[in-house]
């Protein structure tokens, strides 16, 4: 199964990359994520809770991030499992700057084993794309919603006359660190659902008034069958 695609983000390239980059921004865009933990440079591992129904599991699984081109470009190797099947994978990630936002070009392969196999390379393949989706806007969102947050500055006192300032220290190794999701916080598969309904509506502005024609007919139909009785 092979997907691709692009998604536009208001920021500039460098404070979306700086997002793509945060455990803690990471673990909220993925839908259903509980758990993320970074295990090695680069490389994490999480539970993810999907409840659409095709693929609808419980996964665990890893990344590994290859390729990193600040702030243009990685590669990501990834693979999970749940009591449906396997999924094995990679994916590319690139960043272009657009007059001030980013132009996020995606684009990857996977293999589906298992259980999950015998869905049909359709049904995944759509549902995949609507996870995607999803996520990128919840990106978009939490890029945004660190623009808006007020940035602390911490003021460095000034050396006394004759004395010499103190060297800058070395900066710290990265922690290692795990992060799990709040319930409240997570991008829930109800959150999923109500996207993927906005995005049918966004693409097709008709299909509303197919829905109350048709509950309208359902309304009469019911009354005038009870009038005949």
């Amino acid at each position: 199964m092979k997907i691709s695609g692009s998604y536009t983000i208001d920021a500039p390239r460098d404070v979306v990359w700086e997002a793509l980059n945060d455990i803690d921004v990471l673990a909220r865009v993925v839908p259903g994520c509980e758990r993320l933990e970074q295990i090695g440079d680069n490389e994490y591992e999480g539970t993810i809770k999907i409840g659409i129904q095709a693929i609808r599991g419980v996964y665990n699984g890893r990344i590994r991030i290859e390729d990193i081109d600040p702030p243009n470009h990685y590669k990501l190797i990834a693979s999970g499992k749940s009591a449906n099947g396997v999924v094995d994978g990679f994916g590319t990630i690139d960043l272009v700057s657009q007059d001030g936002k980013t132009l996020l070009v995606y684009g990857g392969e996977a293999q589906v084993g298992g259980t999950l196999a015998s869905v049909g390379q359709r049904l995944i393949e759509g549902a995949s794309r609507q996870l995607i989706n999803q996520s990128l806007k919840a990106l978009a969102e939490q890029v945004a919603a660190r623009a808006a947050a007020p940035v602390a500055v911490a003021e460095t006192p000034a050396a006394p006359v004759g004395v010499e300032a103190p060297s800058a220290p070395t900066p710290p190794t990265p922690e290692r660190r795990t992060v799990v999701v709040p319930p409240e916080e997570q991008l829930r598969p109800e959150s999923v659902i109500f996207g993927i309904v906005n995005d049918f509506i966004a693409e097709r502005p008709w299909a509303p008034w197919i829905v109350v024609a048709f509950l309208i007919g359902y309304i009469l139909g019911r009354t005038r069958s009870r009038r005949e009785r």
